[in-house]
């Protein structure tokens, strides 16, 4: 693997749209033993209309890649996947990027949607395997707390449901080890990032540094967290010596 990549991406990262803001307006936080009704009917809805509003987390992106190249489409790994079905974006002023789900035509559907069903199911991402609940880290980053999404209201309806018995379901171990990875990292790199731009840092490179070290950087025939990890570090190492003045 050559770590010396440089991200190519056509024009600059935008920051999150407003689509993303409307479906955190209408949350609200459940309980493990809160009940709630929901039905799919396979009518696909739930995948138009999510123009900016379906993020991929780097795990998304690796095993989104790890399936289409095994179904043999016409994709070389990560970084091929990101150009073609992913829109690169910053949180607000910071330097932190995120990647959304890539939508078509009027009704805004996901690229990935084939005759009104998911082209990708079995790799599809955690926001799509979790609707219409999610979750993220808690406080203690120790456990998550959950949410349900409501902007769909003509989907509660039909048989009740446990909260905690959707997540079991649907939020494997693997993949809760994996965000808590995340966010751990995260809430490490942000404080540095922050000092380094005060100190004038070039924002491109930062931001080339993020997108390669938590995005691009891995090998879809091995397992990711140890690939995360190892990113990590190195992509701490080389902050860290950049506010040393001694970047690697």
């Amino acid at each position: 693997m050559k770590k010396r990549k440089r991200w190519k991406n056509k024009g600059k990262p935008q920051t999150v749209g407003q689509s993303s803001a409307d479906v955190i307006r209408n949350i609200r936080f459940l309980k493990p033993e809160d009940e709630f009704q929901f039905e799919c009917s396979l009518c696909g809805e739930c995948c138009r209309n999510v123009e900016h509003s379906v993020m991929l987390e780097p795990y998304d992106l690796f095993r989104i890649a790890r399936h289409i190249t095994h179904k043999k489409r016409n994709c070389s790994g990560i970084e091929d996947v990101i150009q073609k079905y992913a829109d690169v974006k910053t949180i607000g002023d910071s330097v932190f990027p995120v990647f959304l789900l890539k939508t078509r035509g009027q009704r805004k559907e996901c690229v990935f949607l084939e005759d009104g069903r998911c082209g990708i199911y079995e790799a599809r991402p955690r926001a799509c395997r979790l609707y219409p609940m999610g979750a993220w880290p808690n406080d203690a980053m120790d456990g998550f707390d959950y949410f349900i999404a409501t902007e769909r209201p003509s989907h509660f309806k039909d048989s009740a449901i446990r909260a905690g018995d959707w997540m079991d379901q649907n939020f494997s171990s693997y993949d809760r080890e994996v965000t808590l990875l995340d966010a751990a990292a995260t809430v490490e790199l942000a404080p540095i990032l922050r000092d380094l731009e005060k100190n004038g840092a070039n924002r491109d490179t930062l931001l080339q540094m993020m997108l390669l070290h938590r995005y691009i950087l891995f090998e879809t025939s091995e397992p990711f967290i140890p690939q995360f990890m190892r990113n990590i570090a190195c992509l701490k190492r080389r902050l860290i010596g950049m506010m040393e003045g001694s970047a690697l």
